[in-house]
């Protein structure tokens, strides 16, 4: 149902837009040198992760919550700034598309369902989820929904890094911790959103359970976000690694005033 923008909302749309780019011009002026890596971790080494301990290393979840943060920025910015013209030129209120879900989700379903991408989940949802749940259960149809995003991705990962692409120069002045030989695992995208879908499911069933019902809501705000959270962080690198290192930041960063050292 279309509903009338006001002022208001046209006014909160600019707000958000504005908000948003300044916080990924903050972000490339801060990790930019680094290539978005500045901990020296496994990952960022290029080294693979081989123990529980290894993805639970303070340094390697301080460059997948920089991930996490950059890449809800920027699918944020098109986001806001796509209803921003929608509210202008039609007069029609535009779904708000990134809810802050890194910081302020509070379950997986939480996440994925009504902050994350929020345009994307309802494709997902018409056109995965419901015809699935027409003949499957509802967990089924969410696995096949994350799956069908875990494909989609892969093929993002061969369009914008891996297809028919010059090799990198490298540029001191950009992004110049970045390693021009690097080649992107494939099928890395598809695992992650395979494990969040898991979690999903998982919490699906675990959610019938009186226990841990009372237990989560036991917990304060922060500590139920930041184990949300948890359940996708130490993986970020699975979905961020064909991107960051292959340069794809480092490519947004022309459209970009930021501040940098000029080598």
């Amino acid at each position: 149902q279309r509903v009338m923008a006001t002022s208001q909302d046209i006014r909160r749309s600019l707000i958000g837009t504005t908000k948003t780019l300044i916080t990924i011009l903050i972000l490339m002026s801060l990790f930019s040198p680094y290539n978005y890596e500045p901990f020296q971790s496994m990952n960022a080494r290029e080294e693979s992760l081989s123990s529980i301990r290894d993805y639970l290393d303070m340094k390697h979840l301080g460059n997948c919550f920089i991930t996490a943060m950059m890449f809800q920025q920027l699918v944020g910015l098109f986001g806001s700034a796509t209803a921003l013209t929608i509210e202008v030129m039609t007069g029609y209120r535009a779904v708000e598309s990134m809810r802050n879900p890194v910081m302020e989700a509070t379950s997986p379903s939480d996440f994925w369902g009504r902050r994350w991408n929020v345009a994307v989940h309802g494709v997902l949802k018409r056109g995965v989820f419901q015809p699935v749940r027409r003949f499957s259960s509802s967990f089924v149809a969410a696995l096949m929904a994350f799956i069908a995003s875990g494909l989609f991705h892969e093929y993002l990962v061969h369009l914008t890094v891996m297809y028919n692409k010059e090799p990198r120069v490298a540029d001191d002045n950009v992004c110049n911790a970045l390693n021009t030989d690097y080649k992107p695992q494939l099928g890395s995208n598809m695992a992650f959103f395979a494990w969040n879908g898991v979690i999903m499911v998982t919490e699906k069933l675990l959610g019938r359970n009186r226990v841990m019902q009372s237990f989560g809501s036991t917990l304060p705000r922060f500590m139920v976000v930041f184990l949300t959270i948890m359940t996708a962080l130490p993986l970020a690198h699975w979905f961020g690694n064909p991107y960051i290192k292959q340069g794809l930041l480092c490519d947004f960063q022309e459209g970009y005033f930021f501040v940098t050292k000029i080598v």
